[in-house]
């Protein structure tokens, strides 16, 4: 068997898993396409303007290679325009550059266009504009070629992460995810005629093992749990609740009567209904391709300012398993619709891609390119799309923003310095709730200890490469309502460690209506694989001196004293220490919160709704009959007062 060549890396940077974490300039943005390795210390990020870019690694002899770009030979045959390593999926299912080519791996060739390692060609952009390109040791000099990928943007000192991560192929460290269409020379389209349709049938085929084997592993995993889960539940809560019964939650708000009869359904539009509102959609179409759902909180007879718009835009996003259904399943005082009656606000929800069956321009959803992303793609194409819909449909250049664990994750990632710093120019603040940047203690026993050691080439057999435990998005799907969602709390509250000790038990049941919502597995892969989140302790690289500059917009910190599957403490004392030009507002740790309570805890509204909504008043956009006012005399206001 051939020996894998090793990633490159600087030669002051020894492979490590803290090589693996995710910090800003481990993200390629579209507006970033070049990259940069300092030689020296390959882990700080320089962002600088130019048309090149110089790449500087040790290969195998050492010897430095300036803008790498890879081409797999699989086999000695024909090439692809993106190299796969052995075990992962090409043409673009587990590599960023959407790879076309006729190699072959050694292993599951998914995909026509696979690439295997063996036969690895490098094509080195020399200074000289020729190219150099080595195989397997092999060196020889080209006259000629040369030239960028005309993407132009930033240059990065970026870290080159591990082959064992499978969303990243060498061709993603110097192009986007979805290349210009200029670029498409580079990419041929695949083989046509008897070999095409050969290839296309074997890949298929191999996807179809691949998903047949994984589907019935990763649900006797999932079994696994729930039973568990369902042990634990009755050992430790069931059981004692039997002899030392809770006693009945009495809330002075509360209109038990009035609710008792709503139904547990996954339709936000009932919910909303039921609270006197509405619910308006759209589709937001990504970058990339993606479709996403945008939901509007629709409040009647909303009061409509001088200038002809509405009022205040504010988008909520949702964390890993979760969607909208997160905030609008506590009634009349869930989040969304709190903020939009209380504040006057267009309150906009957010859901990521995948997410209430949304699919793709091109790909369908059982094809593993729909599933290829992670929390990168996340934070370059979902929420700048989001976004940018918002102040699109609203006609406001700024908006606020409220993001729970990975929602709040993503917006950190995307702010950081080249991913899409410029976001923070359109968001007057940021709030973020039980912020997702480093993990906690929880991560440290079962599963998290289990998943962790996982190797790509294992993880995609166990749960394949379409979304992750494919099992859920079927029951999600077809199970009756009740016993999903007292089976999506029974799991969840034994993975992370959750009780419904906050909670009015009465909506427990509609709050897991729409958990879990479907993932990718390579999302899930990233967060908790070998070398993923769980593993590194946070999502970025602790060493860098910045994360972010002064674009990044006034933040808020909501934080759990009981929350064990993220750390807030140690992103305080980032904030405190090097993030100086980061300007925190407010930070406010709820003693009794759990993960989810901000927004889930019968008595969130006290707890922390009315510091969220200061929040957002403190810094957001002035209405023109509020523009007016400041100009009057303070005398004359006492006159108009009296």
């Amino acid at each position: 068997m051939p020996v894998l060549p090793q990633p490159l890396l600087s030669s002051h940077s020894p492979p490590s898993p803290s090589l693996d974490a995710l910090h800003p300039s481990s993200l390629l943005s579209r507006h970033s396409s070049d990259l940069l390795l300092d030689p020296t210390r390959s882990n700080v990020v320089t962002p600088e303007s130019s048309q090149s870019s110089l790449v500087n690694s040790p290969t195998k002899d050492n010897s430095a290679l300036n803008n790498v770009l890879f081409n797999g030979n699989g086999n000695g045959s024909a090439s692809s325009t993106a190299a796969s390593r052995r075990g992962t999926i090409s043409k673009g299912y587990k590599g960023r550059g959407r790879a076309w080519g006729e190699g072959e791996g050694e292993e599951d060739d998914l995909v026509e266009g696979a690439a295997g390692m063996e036969g690895l060609r490098v094509d080195t952009e020399m200074e000289n504009g020729g190219w150099a390109s080595s195989r397997r040791g092999e060196s020889l000099m080209n006259d000629g070629g040369g030239g960028g990928d005309g993407y132009g943007g930033e240059r990065l000192r970026i870290l080159i992460e591990r082959p064992s991560t499978p969303q990243i192929s060498s061709n993603s460290l110097l192009r986007p995810t979805f290349p210009p269409s200029t670029s498409s020379a580079r990419y041929p389209p695949p083989s046509t005629g008897l070999f095409g349709l050969y290839r296309a049938l074997r890949a298929k085929l191999s996807l179809f093992t691949l998903q047949a084997g994984s589907m019935a592993v990763s649900s006797l995993f999932l079994g696994g749990v729930v039973i568990f889960a369902l042990l634990n539940k009755l050992l430790f809560l069931t059981i004692p609740r039997f002899f030392y019964p809770r006693a009945p939650q009495v809330f002075e708000w509360d209109e038990p009567e009035k609710w008792k009869k709503e139904k547990i359904i996954n339709d936000p539009q009932y919910y909303a209904q039921n609270a006197g509102l509405e619910l308006e959609e759209t589709i937001v179409e990504s970058e990339d391709g993606f479709y996403l759902k945008l939901q509007k909180v629709i409040v009647p007879n909303a009061p409509v300012h001088s200038d002809g718009r509405g009022g205040f835009p504010v988008l909520i996003m949702h964390g890993l398993f979760q969607s909208s259904g997160s905030f609008i399943t506590s009634e009349e005082r869930s989040l969304a619709f709190w903020l939009a009656k209380q504040g006057g606000y267009q309150v906009y929800l957010g859901n990521t891609r995948g997410v209430f069956d949304m699919g793709h321009k091109t790909y369908e959803r059982g094809d593993p390119r729909f599933w290829d992303w992670t929390i990168r793609e996340l934070s370059m194409y979902d929420l700048p799309a989001l976004v940018d819909a918002v102040i699109a449909q609203t006609g406001y250049s700024k908006i606020g923003f409220i993001g729970h664990s990975q929602g709040n994750g993503t917006a950190f990632v995307s702010l950081s310095l080249g991913i899409r710093p410029d976001l923070g120019s359109k968001l007057t603040c940021f709030v973020a709730l039980a912020p997702a940047v480093f993990a906690g203690p929880l991560t440290h026993g079962f599963p998290f200890t289990v998943l962790g050691r996982m190797e790509w080439r294992t993880w995609r057999r166990l749960f394949g490469v379409l979304d992750f435990i494919p099992i859920m998005t079927i029951a999600y799907n077809l199970a009756p309502q009740a016993a999903f969602a007292s089976l999506g709390y029974t799991m969840f509250a034994f993975l992370f460690d959750w009780t419904d000790a906050n909670w009015l038990l009465r909506r427990k049941g509609k709050m897991f209506r729409f958990t879990p919502s479907p993932v990718s597995s390579a999302s899930i892969f990233w967060w908790a694989g070998k070398g993923g989140f769980a593993t590194r302790k946070c999502l970025f690289d602790v060493g860098l001196d910045k994360w972010f500059d002064e674009r990044f917009p006034p933040l808020s910190v909501y934080y759990g004293g009981r929350d064990f599957l993220v750390l807030t403490e140690p992103l305080l004392d980032r904030l405190a220490e090097k993030e100086t030009e980061v300007q925190v507002m407010r930070v406010k740790k709820l003693e009794l919160s759990e993960h989810c309570d901000f927004f889930w805890a019968a008595e969130a509204v006290e707890w922390c709704y009315y510091d969220i909504l200061e929040d957002i008043e403190s810094t957001r956009t002035r209405y023109p009959e509020e523009e007016e006012l400041e100009q009057v005399e303070p005398e004359v206001l006492i006159e108009m007062a009296v």
